[in-house]
């Protein structure tokens, strides 16, 4: 067989944890098969999706550059009919591969190993497919669709009732009897959880943000010298927890794109009573940070790409607006993360890879 699955979902509702434990369960049913997660997050070339896929199957690919994408997609392919062993490869965060290479390095990936199914082999690869929405697909080729194929899972976001379940587990598992109680999680899942009668709620149903508010929440308490989780612990845990931003996301950066974002966080921070402000007042403290941090200024244009990125990415929201304005200006705003938090959270970063 050749499965070929596309998982849409926002963050948090379980694409990654069903694909990942669904590969799990495939292993164990034969030594034969191989289960593969490649973050298009880290990687978004293909070269780097083929680099990553053979080190996960345990087939050397030469380190040395130089290697056509061609090149290395043979090196795989013969390498997994030696082995005689199928993979299930799973390109989580597809949409970075497709906005950072191309539909066609996608496509490539869907037809992965058809040249050699009609020489008389078998079928040697699965694909996973995970994104948030299906925008992805529309940018492939007919052909490339075609292969594909239309099996989509829909995840939607969690209600409140289903995020206090998960939560219940995670507790009973991870903490101590006493340490907390349901009303705790009642109240987590109210912040993180969406009403079962508005599904269309943009801004909840996240189960990651909901154990990482339990996680924070139960960290405070430890510190405080606590008994249990208090009321107070949540509230702090969730003015400290971001929201819908990684942090391994934000490492991943280029470093004057962190300084560029650190630099719109602040500019925020210094109009509180505005959501929008400027990007030339965002390029401005984008200098004044890299005259602190003794790094030379990217160009104006640079900052437009990174500003560009960064709302591909869903870090930063922008509008064009001319009110009160000579001409068009663009706007930025972070609407939905705490800015203390993600000012701190960056400026950790930064400074820890710039070793300050």
């Amino acid at each position: 067989m050749y499965p070929k699955v596309i998982l849409i979902g926002r963050p948090g509702s379980g694409k990654t944890v069903t694909s990942r434990k669904f590969g799990n369960h495939a292993m164990k049913l034969s030594n034969m098969v191989r289960y593969v997660h490649v973050s298009c997050f880290l990687n978004r070339t293909l070269s780097s999706v083929l680099k990553d896929i053979g080190v996960q199957l345990n087939i050397a690919i030469p380190k040395r550059g130089g290697y056509s994408t061609e090149e290395l997609l043979k090196m795989l392919l013969d390498m997994v009919r030696e082995k005689n062993i199928y993979a299930i490869v799973a390109l989580d965060d597809v949409f970075h591969l497709v906005n950072n290479s191309g539909p066609h390095a996608l496509g490539t990936l869907i037809r992965l190993g058809e040249e050699y199914v009609s020489r008389g082999d078998k079928y040697r690869f699965g694909i996973i497919l995970i994104s948030q929405d299906l925008s992805f697909r529309d940018q492939l080729d007919r052909s490339s669709q075609s292969s594909l194929g239309n099996t989509v899972i829909r995840f939607e976001p969690y209600t409140k009732d289903q995020i206090f379940e998960i939560l219940l587990v995670r507790a009973q598992e991870a903490l101590i009897d006493d340490a907390y109680d349901e009303e705790i999680l009642e109240m987590i899942a109210d912040v993180a959880g969406i009403d079962e009668k508005v599904l269309d709620d943009h801004r909840g149903g996240d189960a990651r943000y909901a154990i990482d508010i339990l996680w924070r929440a139960s960290k405070l308490a430890e510190i405080k010298g606590a008994d249990r989780i208090l009321p107070e612990h949540v509230r702090e845990a969730i003015k400290n927890t971001l929201r819908g931003i990684r942090s391994d996301e934000l490492r991943m950066l280029p470093l004057h794109e962190k300084i560029f974002l650190l630099a719109i966080v602040k500019s925020l921070m210094k109009n509180p009573n505005s959501p929008y402000i400027p990007f030339g007042i965002a390029e401005d403290e984008y200098k004044m940070l890299c005259e602190q941090y003794n790094e030379e200024p990217r160009k104006h244009t640079q900052l437009w790409e990174y500003l560009r990125d960064l709302n591909l990415k869903g870090f930063v929201e922008t509008r064009t607006s001319s009110k009160g304005m000579r001409g068009r200006t663009t706007l930025v705003s972070i609407p939905s993360e705490p800015l203390m938090t993600l000012d701190e959270e960056l400026r950790r970063i930064i400074e820890g890879e710039l070793g300050t």
